[in-house]
């Protein structure tokens, strides 16, 4: 792979001051958003139309060119990207009220000694991590967690690192997050390929930040449960009714009569289901296979959208009808998973305009030429592109786009199997370095009741570990694909 990658991009014609200009203004276009999100903190979605209409113009295209290739392409990634963000948004959803997040919690820090529990918060966050964006499974994961290092007691870092490790590394690698998503439609990779890549790369890169890191950091950086934490957990108890503790098979629903909680294995099933449909098309399509009716099904059912939407309707009988909830909940739980994704989908909006100018202007040969004169391979430049992204913006999401919109286009014609890796790659380089411009720090800080130093020596490196070492994983990867 890597040595396809470096052929590729050394491919061209001769360089011209265009080309130089072109980069130019592809620096101008970052500095734009840079400028507009960091300093004068303007919401990202204005700062990428200013970008994206600042990249047609300064390379000398019409207004009306300008604002046309911004429109196409916000409404190519609404169409094939969106539709996912806010489906897995509307499962993210369900499970959280449901139960499921606290039943899984439970089920496992029951079962598992306590020198074993940072692996298991670990195998748990990433698993309810598939289906919801970061923040929100932090926001449901952490309160149980301080809370379980309050009683036992137990190392809060210790508990509460793990957490970041499992949600932190699934949103970087494994569709249907946003980053993954807005990677392998850039790249054009198959999305049940990346998702088995990324599973096998988001294994070791979970071991390493989780259990392993936590083992070492925790008695290093003082830390301790703030009561602004427990009070919250206090408050959502309350508010679900779980006040016969963590082995109660009952929760109140909105004032309603206490409801059941779904089971460990029925979370579990729900949970993986999309993940299962779309690897099976991943298989079918790797074997030869007859092209009968189980081959349609299971392409049909193992189509992104449709494994969604399909899991979607089946959440709402496991984490709804089935647990007795009303119909009237069950709306009420669908009609609140929109708002929050809002946010993510019109950045990811913006993000696809912004891409689009770029290809419209032919920054992504000039591109090709300068990575090609300075022998960067592929997956390592969008790696480096990505990770820049992140240090300086801070939004993994925004990294990703603003990286898929430069590299995208570079990793056209390559096999299926080999563009899944510089998709990892966009998603393992906009982890790295999460600092004070992100704002999942200063969550953490909070919740963890550390110090910005020590938040810098936990957040911050965790993330960075997770990202070299999916980078390494994804290198010795690409020797075999």
């Amino acid at each position: 792979m890597v040595s396809s990658a470096a052929g590729l991009l050394s491919a061209g014609g001769a360089w011209t001051p265009d080309n130089a200009w072109l980069l130019v203004v592809v620096a101008v276009s970052i500095a734009i958003v840079v400028l507009l999100i960091s300093w004068l903190k303007i919401h990202a979605f204005l700062a990428l139309t200013v970008s994206s209409l600042a990249v047609s113009l300064l390379a000398g295209q019409s207004a009306q060119k300008a604002v046309l290739s911004f429109t196409t392409g916000l409404g190519r990634i609404t169409g094939s990207v969106g539709v996912l963000i806010i489906l897995g948004a509307v499962l993210g959803r369900m499970l959280a009220d449901s139960g499921g997040i606290e039943q899984v919690v439970a089920t496992l820090t029951r079962v598992v000694r306590p020198e074993r529990l940072p692996w298991a918060v670990t195998l748990v966050a990433a698993l309810v991590g598939l289906p919801m964006f970061f923040e929100v499974g932090f926001v449901m994961l952490m309160p149980l967690v301080l809370q379980l290092a309050k009683q036992m007691p137990y190392p809060v870092l210790r508990a509460g690192m793990p957490v970041v490790a499992g949600l932190a590394t699934v949103h970087a690698l494994v569709p249907p997050h946003p980053g993954p998503l807005i990677a392998i439609q850039a790249v054009h990779a198959s999305i049940g390929l990346t998702m088995l890549y990324g599973l096998l790369v988001a294994v070791p890169c979970a071991i390493v930040t989780g259990p392993l890191f936590s083992a070492y950091i925790w008695p290093r950086v003082p830390a301790h449960v703030p009561d602004s934490a427990i009070a919250a957990f206090t408050t959502r108890s309350h508010h679900r009714g779980d006040t016969a503790g963590p082995d109660s098979a009952t929760a109140h629903t909105d004032g309603a009569a206490p409801q059941r909680m779904p089971s460990l294995r029925v979370t579990l099933g729900t949970i993986l289901l999309p993940i299962v449909l779309m690897t099976l098309k991943a298989v079918f399509d790797s074997v030869s296979v007859s092209h009968g009716t189980l081959y349609a099904a299971v392409e049909f059912l193992g189509t992104p959208m449709v494994a969604l939407l399909v899991t979607v309707f089946v959440s709402l009988f496991t984490f709804g009808y089935a647990l007795g909830h009303s119909r009237r909940h069950v709306q009420a739980s669908l009609a609140k998973s929109f708002a929050p994704v809002a946010g993510v989908m019109v950045i990811v909006a913006a993000g696809g305009g912004y891409s689009q100018a770029l290809q419209d202007t032919g920054v992504d040969r000039a591109v090709t030429q300068a990575a090609g004169r300075l022998h960067v391979p592929l997956l390592l430049l969008a790696w480096l592109v990505a990770a820049l992204m992140r240090t300086i913006v801070g939004s993994g999401t925004i990294a990703t786009i603003t990286a898929a919109g430069i590299v995208g286009p570079l990793s056209h014609g390559l096999a299926p199997a080999q563009a899944s890796l510089p998709a990892l790659a966009l998603g393992s380089g906009a982890a790295f370095a999460g600092h004070v411009n992100d704002a999942a720090f200063w969550m953490a800080k909070e919740y963890f009741g550390t110090s910005v130093s020590g938040t810098l020596r936990t957040w911050t490196v965790s993330h960075t570990l997770l990202s070299l070492t999916s980078l390494a994983c994804l290198l010795l990867l690409s020797t075999v694909v």
